[in-house]
C-alpha cells in the first residue's frame, strides 16, 4: 500500500493575482511565431550577446498585450554581425539612430519625453518586421544619456527552438523608472501567474 501525505496547507504556494479570462489572452500571430523560430534557429551561430525584446518577448514571457513586429537587443558588433548572418532580409542596413518614443516618462507627475539612441538596423522576414538595436540607450527629457543596456538572457524553447529573450526583470525596472505603472503590473501578473500551480 502506498502511503501518501498531503503537504501542510501553509507550504501550498498561494497565486493572489487574477487568471485572465479566454479573451483577454494574447498569442503570438502566426507569421510573427514563424519568424521567432526561424531567427532562433538562424542566429544561433551568433557569437555576440543577443535577445528579443519589446512586446513580443513579453508575449512569449506571459505579459497580456499584443505585439505586430519583433525587435532584437544586442551589442553593436553584434547588429552588424546578424545583418550579416540574415543578409537577405536585410531592409535597412546598420546605422547610429535616433528615435523619440510614442509614450512619454511620468516622473514625479511630470511628463518627459523619452529618446532610444542605438546602432539600428531593420530586417523584414516573410512580412515581419525585425528592429535591431545594437547597444540601445535610453535618455529621458534632456538628461545624460544612460548606458548602453546589458543583460543576461533568459532563454524559452519556442516549438523546440532555443530563443534568448530579454529578462522580465530588466524590463519592469526599465518601465517602473519611465513611470509606467500600467507595463509594470502586467509584467507582475505574469510573473504571478508564472508560479502558481494548476
Amino acid at each position: 500500500m502506498l502511503n501518501v501525505r498531503a503537504a501542510p496547507k501553509s507550504k501550498i504556494p498561494v497565486f493572489t493575482g487574477k487568471l485572465p479570462d479566454p479573451e483577454e489572452i494574447s498569442v503570438l500571430t502566426k507569421p510573427l511565431l514563424e519568424c521567432v523560430i526561424m531567427l532562433g534557429a538562424g542566429l544561433d551561430s551568433v557569437k555576440a550577446k543577443w535577445a528579443l525584446g519589446g512586446d513580443a518577448a513579453e508575449l512569449i514571457s506571459g505579459v497580456i498585450l499584443e505585439a505586430d513586429h519583433l525587435e532584437i537587443l544586442t551589442t553593436r558588433e553584434g547588429c552588424e554581425e546578424i545583418c550579416n548572418t540574415m543578409s537577405e532580409y536585410l531592409t535597412l542596413g546598420p546605422a547610429g539612430a535616433e528615435k523619440r518614443l510614442e509614450r512619454d516618462a511620468d516622473v514625479d507627475g511630470k511628463m518627459y519625453p523619452v529618446f532610444v539612441k542605438s546602432h539600428y538596423a531593420e530586417l523584414t522576414i516573410n512580412g515581419v518586421r525585425v528592429e535591431i538595436y545594437g547597444d540601445e540607450q535610453l535618455k529621458v527629457g534632456d538628461w545624460e544619456w544612460g548606458d548602453p543596456l546589458d543583460f543576461e538572457p533568459v532563454y524559452s524553447y519556442i516549438v523546440g527552438t532555443k530563443v534568448p529573450l530579454v529578462p522580465l526583470r530588466l524590463k519592469s525596472e526599465l518601465d517602473l523608472g519611465l513611470g509606467w505603472l500600467d507595463r509594470v503590473e502586467k509584467i507582475s501578473d505574469a510573473v504571478k501567474r508564472s508560479h502558481h500551480r494548476f
